[in-house]
């Protein structure tokens, strides 16, 4: 299977998906203008993250021609998005080819130099995808992509380069806290004395 069909491929299943939940697409600015978004400070706003919604990006870490400064080349990417309600967010990044090594990360706007989550891959398992879960509070999040190196979770670019890469945010809201048994026990103890009270109001 050809780079071009797998990411056609995955880019469809998305907008599938996106035709029963929310979903929104983006190209990487870097990629199609060359606007940089190297930083935390120049991240690429790619819209709200909604319960049960998508966040679909394509990017590159490879020169590209005809885009300034080559689309970025080996920089880093940073993606800022919004998250209007508790949810467990699911970051996958799909690259071309097993031996490629992407680097993703999640940060906290207000900690843009601290890593909440992350995953990398060292070429140490054949798989052309990498991801990691988190549960976000409301606020503003920045997504990163990377390539693995000595040092990877910096973030200042570098490292492995030379493919492109889809980019999957999705969401699962959270769902209420299912009580404990005790708690069970107890509320039906109270109710069954509140029905007593109300039993003996009556007569």
């Amino acid at each position: 299977m050809t780079i071009r069909s797998t990411a056609t491929r995955f880019a469809l299943t998305v907008l599938l998906l996106g035709s029963a939940f929310q979903a929104q697409a983006y190209i990487e600015q870097e990629l199609s203008t060359g606007v940089a978004n190297d930083a935390p400070s120049m991240a690429e706003a790619v819209g709200t993250l909604a319960p049960g919604g998508f966040l679909f990006i394509s990017g590159a870490r490879r020169y590209e021609a005809g885009v300034t400064d080559g689309g970025g080349g080996s920089s880093a990417d940073f993606f800022r998005f919004e998250v209007g309600a508790a949810q467990l967010a699911t970051l996958t990044i799909e690259t071309p080819n097993a031996t490629d090594k992407p680097v993703i990360g999640l940060f906290d706007s207000g900690l843009p130099n601290q890593l909440l989550a992350s995953a990398f891959d060292d070429n140490s398992s054949a798989s052309n995808f990498l991801s990691f879960s988190y549960q976000l509070a409301p606020g503003t999040y920045y997504a990163a992509v990377s390539g693995y190196r000595l040092g990877w979770n910096d973030f200042d670019g570098g490292g492995h380069s030379g493919w492109t890469y889809n980019l999957l945010l999705n969401s699962t809201p959270m769902l209420a806290a299912v009580p404990e048994p005790e708690s069970v026990v107890l509320l039906l103890a109270g109710l069954g004395v509140l029905g007593m009270v109300s039993r003996r109001r009556r007569s």
